[in-house]
């Protein structure tokens, strides 16, 4: 008769101690919908996750703890998130997502169960959705999007985004390869404006890779790749119909035979580009990326335009460096900026050097590089650091440039646009490697070591192949690395 007070005395003891011990709770996931295609779904990290998983179904509710359509464990935090992402899922306004979420926290599980997401906006763009052809912006949460959605004048694929800080193209690599849905690969020989020395393939897996969700650029001597050992290409060579540069021109064919000075050029490296895939005007852009320490090597973090609205010729469209290295007397030298012309009379006109870049093992470690392109200026930063802002209502407008007396060439066509031209249209980014090359190393610059050609010289290829030892030249830190790629509406 005395056992059961005692024992309901027991169990009241030990309900009353499990509501005094803390309980994990699965943060609410947070879902985004883009528009074409894609999703993302994810929860923020914190001490003790090491492991997310996310398991869902589109219009079709799930049975229990079924796997579902999706289903997918995320082992890495990115940028203090745990992020499941599909980039081809089209999601249409209404449709429903069903899904359980799964966490494993200080060595045990937790689950969100019973999740229901309604797509009831798209997380990028205005859309075209009527026959007519007008914009029209889709319905939106006004009850978790409207309050932090501000206007704003970023543009993305021809087409104004809704909320200003939106995250508007983002790779982190985290596939075995290249995502062409992101990424064009160039398949072509460099040519004009800059000729640097290389020949960019798209199938040299030992040149541009991916592996632990990072890329990798390393040139190998076009020699080798070609099992030519003891001498360069000089015969004709034809890119094919792969090439992504302009048929039949010197983008795809190079005629070494037809000349005693050019020839194919001496090393392969990697190029790859949103062009055709991703585009924008005004916002905030951030690469992390270890440069490449190396002697006559330059990393190209480039937005290139679209359009060539204001001169095809020497960059008259403009090109925006988001970051540009190279090594002098065995110090590193970083610069950011905006080209507007590829002549030696300009190109340096609007580029700013950061103090000290040394200090910063560029060539050693990663760091974040950011560009900020307003309707009003365009700023450069390294790690936080501004070191470089053009605003043409203080700087004077680009198409007022003099230098010498001269104007620039295409002053006219600049004095056509707005007060940012040619920076006021899409741009779309460029990332990779460049050797050498006739304007990006000055000759005028004190060179330690001396550099090995000039560039007015039919001979420069050759001359820095002989100056060079290949094995040891890029050995150690002379590749180049990023983490990741990420864009903003400002």
């Amino acid at each position: 008769m005395h056992c059961l007070p005692r024992l309901l005395m027991c169990v009241s003891f030990f309900i009353a101690c499990a509501h005094t011990i803390p309980q994990y709770e699965v943060p609410k996931a947070q879902i985004e919908v883009f528009y074409p295609k894609g999703f993302e779904v994810s929860i923020p990290h914190e001490e003790g996750i090491t492991l997310f998983a996310f398991h869902g179904k589109l219009n079709e509710e799930m049975e229990g703890l079924e796997a579902g359509t999706w289903s997918r464990d995320i082992v890495k935090v990115k940028n203090g998130r745990w992020t499941f992402r599909d980039r081809e899922a089209r999601l249409a306004l209404g449709d429903t997502l069903y899904y359980w979420t799964y966490v494993i926290y200080n060595g045990l599980g937790y689950r969100e169960d019973d999740g229901v997401f309604v797509v009831s906006a798209y997380s990028n763009a205005t859309i075209n959705t009527n026959a007519g052809g007008a914009k029209k912006k889709p319905p939106t949460d006004v009850g978790t999007r409207d309050a932090n959605c501000k206007p704003t004048p970023t543009f993305r694929n021809g087409i104004q985004v809704n909320c200003a800080k939106q995250l508007l193209f983002e790779d982190d690599f985290t596939g075995a390869q290249l995502d062409r849905s992101h990424w064009t690969v160039e398949r072509r020989f460099s040519t004009k404006p800059d000729y640097e020395y290389v020949l960019y393939l798209d199938d040299a897996s030992d040149v541009l890779s991916v592996w632990n969700s990072v890329v990798t650029i390393k040139p190998k001597l076009t020699t080798r790749h070609f099992q030519h050992e003891d001498k360069p290409l000089k015969a004709k060579y034809d890119l094919g119909t792969h090439c992504t540069g302009r048929p039949n021109s010197e983008e795809c064919v190079c005629d070494g035979a037809a000349t005693r000075y050019i020839s194919v050029p001496p090393f392969i490296s990697a190029q790859f580009s949103t062009k055709d895939h991703f585009s924008f005007k005004y916002g905030r852009v951030e690469i992390k990326a270890k440069m490449p320490n190396a002697q006559w090597v330059f990393p190209q973090l480039w937005l290139q335009p679209v359009k060539q609205e204001y001169g095809s010729d020497d960059y008259q469209s403009g090109q925006m460096r988001i970051a540009f290295t190279f090594v002098n007397n065995e110090q590193m030298q970083l610069f950011g900026g905006l080209i507007v012309n590829a002549n030696s009379t300009w190109r340096w006109e609007k580029m700013c050097e950061f103090p000290h870049a040394d200090r910063l093992y560029l060539g050693n470690d990663f760091h974040i590089y950011t560009l900020v392109w307003t309707e009003n200026e365009i700023s450069v930063a390294v790690d936080n650091t501004e070191y470089c802002k053009f605003r043409p209502d203080n700087d004077g407008l680009l198409a007022d440039l003099l230098r010498q007396g001269d104007a620039l060439p295409n002053r006219g066509l600049l004095k056509s646009g707005s007060k940012m031209a040619p920076f006021d249209q899409e741009f779309y980014i460029t990332l990779g490697y460049g050797i050498g090359g006739i304007n990006d190393f000055p000759d005028m610059n004190f060179w330690r070591p001396e550099k090995p050609w000039g560039n007015t010289s039919p001979h420069g290829m050759g001359s820095l192949v002989k100056k060079v030892d290949f094995d040891h030249w890029l050995a150690g830190n002379g590749d180049m690395r990023i983490d990741y790629v990420k864009v903003f509406a400002i």
